[in-house]
Protein backbone atom coordinates (compact mmCIF):
# COMPACT_ATOMS: atom_id res chain seq x y z
CA UNK A 1 0.00 0.00 0.00
CA UNK A 2 1.02 3.21 -0.87
CA UNK A 3 2.46 5.44 1.70
CA UNK A 4 -0.20 8.69 2.16
CA UNK A 5 1.04 12.02 2.09
CA UNK A 6 0.74 15.23 1.41
CA UNK A 7 1.53 17.33 -1.88
CA UNK A 8 2.68 21.17 -2.02
CA UNK A 9 1.31 23.70 -4.43
CA UNK A 10 4.15 26.66 -3.69
CA UNK A 11 2.69 30.00 -5.31
CA UNK A 12 5.10 33.16 -4.86
CA UNK A 13 3.11 36.28 -5.17
CA UNK A 14 5.92 38.12 -5.51
CA UNK A 15 6.37 42.59 -6.31
CA UNK A 16 7.02 43.54 -9.61
CA UNK A 17 10.25 45.83 -8.09
CA UNK A 18 12.32 42.66 -7.22
CA UNK A 19 10.60 40.16 -10.05
CA UNK A 20 13.35 40.43 -12.40
CA UNK A 21 13.95 37.70 -14.96
CA UNK A 22 17.33 37.07 -13.29
CA UNK A 23 15.32 37.06 -9.49
CA UNK A 24 12.56 34.24 -11.12
CA UNK A 25 15.30 32.11 -12.56
CA UNK A 26 16.99 32.15 -9.17
CA UNK A 27 14.18 31.58 -7.54
CA UNK A 28 12.95 28.49 -10.22
CA UNK A 29 16.58 27.26 -9.75
CA UNK A 30 16.72 27.23 -5.54
CA UNK A 31 13.46 26.03 -5.08
CA UNK A 32 13.69 23.30 -6.92
CA UNK A 33 13.99 20.64 -4.41
CA UNK A 34 11.05 21.43 -2.78
CA UNK A 35 8.60 21.64 -5.98
CA UNK A 36 8.84 24.29 -8.69
CA UNK A 37 6.99 27.49 -7.66
CA UNK A 38 4.26 29.30 -9.35
CA UNK A 39 5.30 32.52 -9.79
CA UNK A 40 3.17 35.43 -9.87
CA UNK A 41 3.87 39.11 -9.90
CA UNK A 42 1.81 42.29 -8.56
CA UNK A 43 1.88 46.16 -9.09
CA UNK A 44 3.18 48.42 -5.75
CA UNK A 45 0.12 48.92 -3.74
CA UNK A 46 0.71 52.95 -3.57
CA UNK A 47 3.62 55.30 -3.97
CA UNK A 48 7.09 53.98 -5.51
CA UNK A 49 8.69 53.61 -2.45
CA UNK A 50 5.80 51.88 -0.75
CA UNK A 51 7.16 48.51 1.25
CA UNK A 52 7.95 45.70 -0.60
CA UNK A 53 5.41 43.11 0.19
CA UNK A 54 5.33 39.28 -0.74
CA UNK A 55 3.74 36.11 -0.43
CA UNK A 56 4.12 32.78 -0.09
CA UNK A 57 1.25 30.32 -0.39
CA UNK A 58 1.41 26.89 0.65
CA UNK A 59 -1.74 24.76 -0.84
CA UNK A 60 -1.87 21.47 1.27
CA UNK A 61 -3.32 19.08 -1.05
CA UNK A 62 -4.32 15.49 0.29
CA UNK A 63 -6.87 14.60 -2.54
CA UNK A 64 -10.10 13.44 -1.53
CA UNK A 65 -8.75 12.37 2.52
CA UNK A 66 -10.02 14.71 4.90
CA UNK A 67 -7.63 16.13 7.53
CA UNK A 68 -9.13 19.64 8.62
CA UNK A 69 -11.94 19.03 10.19
CA UNK A 70 -12.06 16.82 13.20
CA UNK A 71 -15.81 15.45 13.02
CA UNK A 72 -14.36 13.89 9.73
CA UNK A 73 -13.51 10.01 9.86
CA UNK A 74 -9.65 9.80 10.41
CA UNK A 75 -9.11 13.33 9.98
CA UNK A 76 -7.55 14.07 13.79
CA UNK A 77 -5.06 10.75 13.00
CA UNK A 78 -4.43 11.97 9.52
CA UNK A 79 -3.09 15.56 11.24
CA UNK A 80 -1.28 13.82 13.52
CA UNK A 81 0.61 11.85 11.67
CA UNK A 82 0.56 12.91 8.23
CA UNK A 83 0.10 16.76 7.82
CA UNK A 84 1.37 18.40 10.96
CA UNK A 85 4.66 17.06 10.92
CA UNK A 86 4.87 17.50 6.81
CA UNK A 87 3.89 20.63 7.41
CA UNK A 88 6.85 21.11 10.18
CA UNK A 89 9.04 19.69 7.21
CA UNK A 90 7.63 22.15 4.70
CA UNK A 91 8.24 25.41 6.77
CA UNK A 92 11.66 24.46 7.49
CA UNK A 93 12.57 23.96 4.13
CA UNK A 94 11.20 27.32 3.08
CA UNK A 95 12.86 29.24 5.87
CA UNK A 96 16.21 27.51 5.01
CA UNK A 97 15.86 27.87 1.71
CA UNK A 98 14.59 31.39 1.81
CA UNK A 99 18.01 32.67 4.13
CA UNK A 100 20.10 30.49 2.22
CA UNK A 101 18.42 32.51 -1.44
CA UNK A 102 19.21 35.89 0.12
CA UNK A 103 22.32 35.43 1.14
CA UNK A 104 23.81 34.43 -2.18
CA UNK A 105 21.36 37.53 -3.41
CA UNK A 106 23.40 39.48 -1.21
CA UNK A 107 27.13 38.70 -2.46
CA UNK A 108 26.16 38.41 -5.70
CA UNK A 109 24.24 42.19 -5.59
CA UNK A 110 21.16 41.02 -6.78
CA UNK A 111 17.98 42.03 -4.25
CA UNK A 112 16.91 39.84 -1.92
CA UNK A 113 13.26 38.81 -1.91
CA UNK A 114 11.65 38.29 1.73
CA UNK A 115 8.36 36.67 2.15
CA UNK A 116 5.63 38.78 4.18
CA UNK A 117 3.95 35.80 5.44
CA UNK A 118 3.73 31.72 4.52
CA UNK A 119 0.03 30.83 3.78
CA UNK A 120 -0.68 27.54 4.79
CA UNK A 121 -3.85 27.16 2.78
CA UNK A 122 -5.47 23.69 4.65
CA UNK A 123 -8.74 22.04 3.56
CA UNK A 124 -9.39 23.65 -0.08
CA UNK A 125 -8.57 27.09 1.19
CA UNK A 126 -11.66 26.92 4.08
CA UNK A 127 -9.27 27.94 6.49
CA UNK A 128 -5.44 29.55 6.28
CA UNK A 129 -2.64 30.01 9.25
CA UNK A 130 -0.55 32.75 7.61
CA UNK A 131 3.31 32.37 9.32
CA UNK A 132 5.58 35.41 9.76
CA UNK A 133 9.00 34.51 9.08
CA UNK A 134 12.45 35.16 11.48
CA UNK A 135 14.14 38.40 10.03
CA UNK A 136 16.23 36.74 7.89
CA UNK A 137 13.24 34.29 6.43
CA UNK A 138 14.53 31.15 8.42
CA UNK A 139 11.03 28.96 10.09
CA UNK A 140 11.54 27.26 13.35
CA UNK A 141 10.37 24.13 12.54
CA UNK A 142 8.08 23.74 16.07
CA UNK A 143 5.74 26.51 14.82
CA UNK A 144 4.03 23.71 13.06
CA UNK A 145 2.66 22.97 16.66
CA UNK A 146 0.93 26.66 16.90
CA UNK A 147 -0.67 25.53 13.22
CA UNK A 148 -1.50 22.98 15.03
CA UNK A 149 -3.26 24.81 17.92
CA UNK A 150 -4.81 26.98 15.68
CA UNK A 151 -6.10 23.99 13.91
CA UNK A 152 -7.76 22.71 16.97
CA UNK A 153 -8.97 26.32 18.33
CA UNK A 154 -11.04 25.90 15.03
CA UNK A 155 -12.30 22.56 15.50
CA UNK A 156 -13.44 23.13 19.31
CA UNK A 157 -15.58 26.37 18.24
CA UNK A 158 -13.08 28.75 19.84
CA UNK A 159 -12.14 30.09 16.02
CA UNK A 160 -15.34 28.86 14.80
CA UNK A 161 -15.74 31.70 12.27
CA UNK A 162 -12.19 32.30 11.69
CA UNK A 163 -10.65 32.21 7.84
CA UNK A 164 -7.94 32.77 8.92
CA UNK A 165 -5.29 32.74 11.09
CA UNK A 166 -1.88 35.09 11.19
CA UNK A 167 0.89 33.86 13.50
CA UNK A 168 1.79 36.28 14.97
CA UNK A 169 -0.80 39.66 14.53
CA UNK A 170 0.27 42.01 12.00
CA UNK A 171 1.15 44.96 14.94
CA UNK A 172 2.79 42.55 17.16
CA UNK A 173 5.19 41.45 14.60
CA UNK A 174 6.03 45.37 13.48
CA UNK A 175 6.80 46.07 16.84
CA UNK A 176 9.17 43.23 16.71
CA UNK A 177 10.92 44.19 13.97
CA UNK A 178 11.09 47.83 14.64
CA UNK A 179 12.78 46.94 18.15
CA UNK A 180 14.78 44.27 16.59
CA UNK A 181 16.19 46.68 13.65
CA UNK A 182 16.68 50.02 15.79
CA UNK A 183 18.65 47.39 18.31
CA UNK A 184 20.86 46.41 15.34
CA UNK A 185 21.20 49.67 13.47
CA UNK A 186 22.77 50.96 16.52
CA UNK A 187 25.61 47.85 16.44
CA UNK A 188 26.29 48.18 12.63
CA UNK A 189 25.64 52.15 12.00
CA UNK A 190 27.66 51.83 8.83
CA UNK A 191 23.90 50.66 7.66
CA UNK A 192 22.69 54.34 8.26
CA UNK A 193 25.26 56.07 6.30
CA UNK A 194 24.77 57.48 2.77
CA UNK A 195 27.77 56.20 0.26
CA UNK A 196 29.76 59.32 -0.54
CA UNK A 197 29.40 59.75 -4.28
CA UNK A 198 31.70 63.06 -4.91
CA UNK A 199 34.97 61.73 -6.35
CA UNK A 200 37.30 64.29 -5.45
CA UNK A 201 38.26 65.92 -8.47
CA UNK A 202 42.34 66.93 -9.11
CA UNK A 203 42.92 70.47 -9.20
CA UNK A 204 45.74 73.02 -10.26
CA UNK A 205 49.15 71.24 -11.44
CA UNK A 206 48.05 67.99 -10.05
CA UNK A 207 45.33 68.34 -12.65
CA UNK A 208 47.77 69.31 -15.49
CA UNK A 209 50.38 67.25 -14.51
CA UNK A 210 47.66 64.31 -15.22
CA UNK A 211 46.37 65.57 -18.21
CA UNK A 212 50.37 65.96 -20.03
CA UNK A 213 50.72 62.61 -21.39
CA UNK A 214 54.11 60.72 -20.72
CA UNK A 215 56.80 61.78 -23.30
CA UNK A 216 57.35 59.40 -26.25
CA UNK A 217 60.17 56.86 -25.96
CA UNK A 218 62.86 56.68 -28.99
CA UNK A 219 63.04 53.66 -30.81
CA UNK A 220 66.59 52.92 -29.20
CA UNK A 221 65.01 53.47 -26.01
CA UNK A 222 62.26 50.81 -26.72
CA UNK A 223 65.01 48.27 -28.02
CA UNK A 224 67.27 48.67 -25.16
CA UNK A 225 64.11 47.86 -22.92
CA UNK A 226 63.36 44.67 -24.85
CA UNK A 227 67.00 43.59 -24.32
CA UNK A 228 66.39 44.09 -20.55
CA UNK A 229 63.61 42.28 -20.60
CA UNK A 230 64.12 39.43 -22.82
CA UNK A 231 68.03 39.00 -20.51
CA UNK A 232 68.70 35.94 -19.10
CA UNK A 233 69.21 37.67 -15.38
CA UNK A 234 65.42 38.61 -15.87
CA UNK A 235 63.93 35.40 -17.08
CA UNK A 236 66.25 32.22 -14.98
CA UNK A 237 64.63 31.09 -12.14
CA UNK A 238 67.57 30.02 -9.44
CA UNK A 239 66.25 26.59 -8.44
CA UNK A 240 64.23 26.48 -5.27
CA UNK A 241 62.93 24.65 -2.78
CA UNK A 242 59.17 24.93 -3.41
CA UNK A 243 57.77 24.27 -0.46
CA UNK A 244 60.03 27.02 1.32
CA UNK A 245 58.28 29.60 -0.93
CA UNK A 246 55.29 31.38 0.66
CA UNK A 247 52.31 30.75 -0.69
CA UNK A 248 49.68 33.49 -1.74
CA UNK A 249 47.15 33.81 1.02
CA UNK A 250 43.65 34.58 -0.25
CA UNK A 251 42.04 37.73 1.74
CA UNK A 252 38.97 35.98 3.45
CA UNK A 253 35.61 38.17 2.65
CA UNK A 254 34.51 39.23 6.02
CA UNK A 255 30.82 37.72 6.16
CA UNK A 256 28.24 40.35 6.36
CA UNK A 257 25.65 40.03 9.58
CA UNK A 258 22.30 40.13 7.43
CA UNK A 259 19.25 42.14 10.07
CA UNK A 260 17.71 39.04 11.85
CA UNK A 261 15.70 38.58 14.65
CA UNK A 262 13.13 35.62 16.54
CA UNK A 263 10.05 36.62 16.59
CA UNK A 264 7.34 35.79 20.05
CA UNK A 265 4.40 33.98 18.22
CA UNK A 266 2.15 34.96 21.08
CA UNK A 267 -0.60 37.54 19.47
CA UNK A 268 -2.51 35.95 16.69
CA UNK A 269 -4.92 37.62 14.41
CA UNK A 270 -7.63 35.98 13.81
CA UNK A 271 -10.17 36.74 11.27
CA UNK A 272 -13.22 36.44 9.72
CA UNK A 273 -15.61 35.60 6.64
CA UNK A 274 -16.27 39.21 7.13
CA UNK A 275 -12.92 40.86 7.43
CA UNK A 276 -13.61 41.43 11.41
CA UNK A 277 -10.34 40.86 12.93
CA UNK A 278 -9.44 39.81 16.80
CA UNK A 279 -6.43 39.76 18.54
CA UNK A 280 -5.85 36.07 20.46
CA UNK A 281 -3.32 35.54 23.01
CA UNK A 282 -1.87 31.65 22.89
CA UNK A 283 0.00 32.17 26.07
CA UNK A 284 -3.34 33.40 27.84
CA UNK A 285 -5.62 30.94 25.84
CA UNK A 286 -8.30 34.43 25.16
CA UNK A 287 -8.81 36.88 23.42
CA UNK A 288 -7.69 40.48 23.92
CA UNK A 289 -9.86 43.14 24.51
Amino acid sequence: MALLRPSLTLVLDLDERVAAEQTILEINRSYAHIGTPVIRTHACESAEDAPVRNTARLIVNMGTYSYLNSADEGADERWETIVGPWIGNMLRKIGNNMKVFNDRQRKIGYPEVHFDTLDIELGAGAFTVAVRPQGAGAVDEAVAERVTAARNLRNDGTFAEAVRVELPCAESWNAQRDAAWEAWATEHPEVLEEPDTDEEAPSGDVADEAAEPAPEKTREELLAEDVIAKSYENTAVPPTDSEALPRPQREEEEEEDPFDFPVDYTLWAVIGADGATRTYDSVAAAFVG
